[in-house]
């Protein structure tokens, strides 16, 4: 115990000491009887140990496709959500930070998932020290000891129905054997917005804006605006009745040069002068965030008994004004030997969180806000903020900092298990667990300014109570032996039942008499009020029998037999079994000698199928029936959709090839897989004929194939001094999917939804993306911008474009000049073009660890390629779309202004009057932009103190570091977040974080 050790050997004999996970050492006795031995961590080894589904298993012994994440990643930057941690870590994981929001989770979809319908929503199953559960939310990153992924069927059949879009497994830190220990860590962040919209400032604002008056005469004269009182014209004032400065110079507002206000010729009327501010809103909106983080942990045993607690405290700011995460935790589990041959144990982990989020959809928060006009008036001259020109287009200062929307999570972990070895080599586990989640969402909107001569008094509120319980209970017996010396066995079998709960609860009202009280029972009419509950069991038995014959041969087989209550009648259980085998070739005797110190090769198959039954609501095969309704004055029901005895579980099919190599004594270590998976019987809504009265019906219909390569390297490249070594990794995925099969619908590919267009490869229209055999998902499809008309000469020779909604189709200089597909003279919805897909091809991340005399300096990167984003925010911006915002400077730099100019960004109109160039409507190439991405997530330069050096203050271990995260995107795209594709309606920008940190141990 307590890492010591006492045995007799001869005076000149070796001591050799070995960990796993740690370079062994040789110690000669020669005479001496005391000795104090440090194993260095060798990071070539650290993932000789995985776990897997119900156990463990040797990296040399493993068949299957399991990644294990780097504890690096964990070690020094303080997550809001642990599953950002992920990100880069392993090979076949897309993990995407949609949201720079404090605690939000990422994106996670293993091997490109399962579905059709949402493949965005395809997230893994998560394990938690054996408890399932549908995310990782709050746990802190200082309470993990290990993640691991299991990719391939083979490896996640064991969980059966749940496993079929990959495993994540979390074990957080646990009781250990040793002297008692105390740690301390303390993290204090900076965080800066990462990226903001350039806008134009006021001046160019009002060149534009009020030339952009003067049009052609195919429009309505729109000079009499300049007068009115908007960002851009000259109708405000100095009172509260107007939102905007700008106005014309005159002897009751000349005093305003002297505060800031700044002047200019009127671009319509050079006799006249322009005053007005020049306020950047883009700025306003955003804040610099401080984040603390505290950790402590206490760990101790004794000959019997062994206990670890942990506790933490997170204040994380965003830099979205207004936005924070705040979450506090412990961590507290232990060990008793009961008896000499059994073991039990117990853990509970507590976490309670509470979230302030913005008030605004996404669109509001993160561009329409920016694009207010730059002349907005911030602070009416009484020194009270100013609201902005209306709710949607506001004052940050002012919209941020009234509404009252918080979020509070109480979360908590209680599991009791035991360890019975019940004869050598054959033990029992069984483990009996709750977990349990209490969300409240309260949302209070007091009377708030729309505008400066509108106030809204309706005072909404609603709350919302979730309560999720999730029961489980688990029995395994495993069994291990070696016969005849060469010969490897292990068997265990199993069986899982879980139960989950949720009761909900919702109301909401109107017509609050006041801004004071904020709850629901202050509103005078009430406009929702609902209650809910729903069950979900699952019964599952389960098995795994391991062979190997002298660690050179090895064969694996696993199964599950599960039940659903959510299933129909005639299906609720389904067989998911996996196969996997491995091959040692360098143990065979024709395998070089020479070539065995050079290289170990590990090949390796599997063979397995999962079910699926995500995004089945409880009692969907029931049907689902419509309450709260009358029928001639009678309470009554109605059928939403009817039952379907016949619904079954989603059932993927997995072939995996792959092979395990070290080169060089482990300096070098490379694994590669191939895979494909089909997915059938998908889960869908069929639609029902007409006559039923009916309208669609829960079905199996449909078929998906996803297949990729993935690559992970880990080398050590260099070992200088005493310990100094520079370690690299890299991994690489890519995957395609391609749809199999949809449900008859008379259509050709049975495609449902796409786009007729032209087809140049068959020189004729036909329908193309949607979703339709032989097709992929998420293809994206716009119109093609050649460039823009230099002159009214070259406009002329337009085709006739379809597309504009005024009666004279005109073009003019300074328009875009769009492509006509087919050359029929027209454009038209038909000449539209593949624009890309928003789907990545390729994710991957690479690290580097360069240590040397307790100095480490670690950085670490993500990338993404191949996926496509429509920016329609900054088309927005760019094109005024709410007639009187703000631009990009891009428009203020390269737009055309004059006859001849030669440019992409076209003249710019008044936002009513766009149709010539891209609207909503009108989706162009330029805005439909490549999202890949390189993003340096963690610089961290880190020292650790000689122990010597605290050793009267009985301090074992120091610790300092300073982290940089997210601190550079390298991306062409011009939005706030380039790792989403598809539409880009407005993003959090991921925030730009310094953090100083100090870890000490007693």
């Amino acid at each position: 115990m307590n890492g010591r050790f006492s045995f007799k050997v001869g005076n000149n004999s070796s001591l050799l000491v070995s960990y796993i996970g740690y370079d062994g050492q040789e110690i000669s006795v020669r005479g001496k009887n005391r000795f104090n031995i440090t194993l260095k961590e060798n990071l070539q080894a650290l993932d000789e140990v995985v776990v897997i589904g119900y156990g463990t298993q040797s990296r040399e012994l493993l068949t299957t496709s399991v990644s294990k994440v780097d504890n690096k990643v964990l070690e020094n930057v303080p997550y809001g959500n642990l599953a950002s941690a992920l990100q880069g870590a392993v090979s076949g994981v897309r993990v995407q930070s949609t949201s720079g929001q404090p605690g939000e989770a990422p994106r996670i979809v293993v091997r490109g998932g399962t579905s059709i319908q949402n493949p965005d929503g395809a997230a893994p199953l998560y394990v938690v020290d054996g408890i399932t559960r549908d995310d990782i939310n709050h746990l802190s990153s200082n309470d993990i000891e290990s993640i691991q992924v299991l990719k391939d069927a083979a490896s996640t059949s064991i969980y059966g129905a749940k496993g079929s879009n990959g495993v994540v497994i979390v074990t957080t830190k646990s009781a250990k054997a040793g002297k008692a220990s105390v740690s301390y860590s303390y993290d204090f962040t900076i965080s800066t917005i990462g990226k903001k919209y350039e806008m134009a400032n006021a001046k160019d604002y009002l060149t534009l804006h009020r030339t952009g008056m003067v049009m052609q005469d195919k429009f309505p004269d729109a000079t009499s605006e300049l007068g009115l009182a908007k960002g851009y014209g000259t109708g405000n004032n100095l009172t509260n009745q107007t939102a905007f400065t700008t106005q014309y110079l005159n002897d009751s507002n000349r005093h305003k040069l002297n505060e800031g206000w700044i002047s200019m010729p009127d671009p319509i009327d050079p006799s006249q002068t322009l005053i007005f501010q020049d306020n950047k809103m883009s700025d306003l909106a955003y804040r610099t965030g401080f984040s603390h983080n505290h950790h402590a942990e206490v760990s101790g045993s004794s000959e019997r008994a062994k206990f670890l607690a942990g506790i933490g405290y997170l204040k994380n700011e965003g830099t979205l004004r207004a936005t924070d995460y705040n979450r506090f935790s412990f961590n507290i589990n232990g060990e008793v030997k009961v008896l000499d041959n059994l073991n039990v144990t117990g853990r509970v982990y507590y976490s309670n969180t509470r979230t302030h989020t913005s008030p605004f959809n996404s669109a509001v928060s993160f561009y329409r806000n920016a694009s207010l006009a730059p002349t907005a008036k911030i602070y009416f001259e009484d020194g009270s903020y100013a609201p902005g020109s209306q709710w949607g287009m506001s004052n940050p200062l002012y919209s941020m900092s009234i509404a009252k929307y918080t979020d509070k999570s109480e979360n908590y972990t209680l599991s009791l298990g035991a360890d019975w070895t019940i004869l050598p080599g054959l033990s029992f586990k069984p483990q009996i667990a709750l977990y349990k989640t209490n969300t409240d969402k309260n949302r209070f909107m007091p009377a708030y300014w729309n505008g400066p001569n509108q106030q809204v008094k309706t005072r909404e509120a609603s709350a919302n109570h979730n309560e999720w319980s999730h029961y489980q209970a688990d029995a395994v017996l495993d069994y291990t032996r070696t016969f005849w010396e060469d010969h490897h066995f292990s068997a265990m079998l199993g069986l899982n039942y879980t139960e989950r709960i949720i009761d909900a609860i919702t109301a909401a009202g109107r017509g609050g008499a006041t801004d004071n009280i904020t709850t629901v029972n202050g509103i005078a009419e009430r406009t929702a009020a609902s209650s809910s509950s729903s069950t979900h069991k699952m019964m599952g038995y389960f098995g795994r029998i391991n062979y190997n014959y002298k660690n050179k041969y090895l064969l694996s087989f696993s199964a599950r037999y599960d039940g659903a209550s959510n299933l129909g009648r005639n299906n609720r259980y389904g067989f998911f079994p996996g196969v996997s085998g491995g091959w040692h070739i360098d143990q065979e005797n024709f395998y070089p000698d020479g070539l065995k110190k050079i290289v170990k090769a590990k090949l390796r198959a599997s063979y397995g199928v999962n079910g699926n039954i995500n995004g089945l609501a409880d009692w969907a095969a029931d049907g689902n029936y419509s309450v709260g309704q009358t029928f001639f004055g009678n309470p009554a029901i109605r059928i939403s959709y009817p039952a379907n005895d016949d619904v079954k579980w989603e059932r993927s099919k997995t072939f995996d090839i792959g092979g395990d190599f070290k080169f060089l004594n482990s300096r070098l270590n490379i694994t590669a897989d191939y895979f494909r998976r089909k997915t059938d019987h998908l889960i869908t809504m069929f639609t029902l004929p007409p006559s039923t009265g009916l309208g669609d019906v829960y079905t199996n219909l449909g078929s998906l194939e996803n297949k990729g390569v993935e690559l992970e390297i880990n080398a050590e490249v260099l070992r200088f001094g005493k310990d100094g070594s520079w370690t690299i990794g890299f991994n690489a995925s890519r995957v395609k999917n391609k749809i199999l099969e949809l449900p008859e619908n008379g259509v050709e590919n049975n495609r449902i939804g796409g786009e007729y267009v032209w087809d140049a490869s068959k020189n004729q229209h036909t329908w193309q993306g949607g979703l339709q055999e032989g097709g992929t998902m998420g293809d994206m499809f716009g119109y093609k911008q050649l460039g823009v008309y230099s002159t009214d000469e070259e406009a002329a020779k337009a085709p006739q474009d379809m597309l504009i909604t005024i009666e004279d189709r005109t073009k003019f200089g300074g328009d875009v000049n769009w492509l006509d597909a087919d050359g029929d003279g027209k454009i038209d919805s038909k000449d539209r073009i593949y624009v890309g897909n928003q789907y990545p091809k390729w994710t991957g991340g690479v690290s580097s660890n360069l240590s040397f005399s307790g100095f480490d300096f670690y950085v670490r990167a993500d990338y993404t390629a191949g996926h496509t984003i429509y920016n329609w925010a900054r088309m927005f911006l760019d094109y005024s779309l709410f007639g009187d915002n703000n631009m990009t400077q891009d428009v203020v730099k390269y737009s055309w202004k004059q006859q001849g100019d030669v440019t992409d960004y076209p003249r710019f109109y008044r936002g009513n009057f766009t149709q010539c160039n891209a609207t909503g409507a009108r989706p162009g190439s330029m805005y439909y932009e490549k999202g890949n991405f390189l993003c340096f997530r963690e610089v961290t330069l880190s020292y650790s103190f000689l122990p010597e050096i605290f050793k009267k203050a009985r301090i074992s271990n120091v610790r300092v570091s300073v982290t940089g995260s997210n601190l550079l995107y390298i991306t062409s795209y011009k939005g706030l977040n380039p790792e989403d594709g598809g539409t880009d309606d407005g993003r959090y920008a991921m925030p730009r974080n310094v953090t100083f940190s100090a870890n000490l141990t007693f």
